[in-house]
């Protein structure tokens, strides 16, 4: 069913899957770009949300789209900021192996017709990732086009970020796997 929130969450993974690339080799009015059409991404996914539970919009897909939007969206901005050394892929391997793991259970899931929405763990996950990722994305900028702008001490507050977001990343991943525990097993024939 395509209503608004659906339609938000697939441009959100249009947007997800090209724009970070023209991070790599753009110029700064390219990146500037860049960065705004992200944050545009970043703001549907509140608004796509509000949209659907104020119009009693929510469905099924919507559920599956909006996560898998933001997954995306984190999985490959991340990646190009560790191609570009912004950060160091270290940071982002457990990051995106909680974020495959966790989607491709979703999708066994809804083979087996059980649809698991996001909870607040991985709400608040989700959050804090955007925001190291607009931090990240910050620091890349001033120290590429406005080194004048630019402190080394800006990496500690980057590397505090990043330990927060690791932190909230793997322990979301754990309530997700302790929340659905019963039926993991039972599609893994433990149960």
């Amino acid at each position: 069913m395509l209503n608004v929130p659906n339609i938000l969450s697939l441009l959100r993974i249009i947007i997800a899957l090209t724009a970070p690339f023209f991070l790599i080799d753009g110029s700064l009015q390219m990146r500037l770009f860049v960065g705004g059409i992200c944050t545009f991404a970043v703001l549907t996914d509140w608004v796509d949300g509000w949209y659907a539970r104020k119009y009693n919009a929510v469905t099924k897909i919507g559920k599956i789209l909006d996560p898998i939007a933001d997954k995306a969206l984190v999985i490959v901005v991340f990646s190009v900021l560790a191609y570009l050394d912004v950060l160091s892929f270290l940071w982002v391997l457990p990051i995106v192996l909680r974020e495959v793991i966790i989607t491709i259970y979703r999708f066994i899931f809804l083979q087996k017709n059980k649809v698991v929405a996001a909870v607040k763990s991985g709400k608040i996950k989700t959050v804090m990732q955007m925001f190291t990722l607009g931090l990240a994305y910050t620091l890349f900028m001033l120290n590429r086009h406005f080194p004048e702008f630019f402190f080394s001490f800006y990496w500690v507050i980057l590397y505090i970020a990043l330990s927060v977001t690791v932190f909230l990343t793997l322990h979301s991943g754990y309530v997700f796997f302790k929340n659905n525990w019963l039926l993991i097993k039972r599609v893994h024939n433990l149960a």
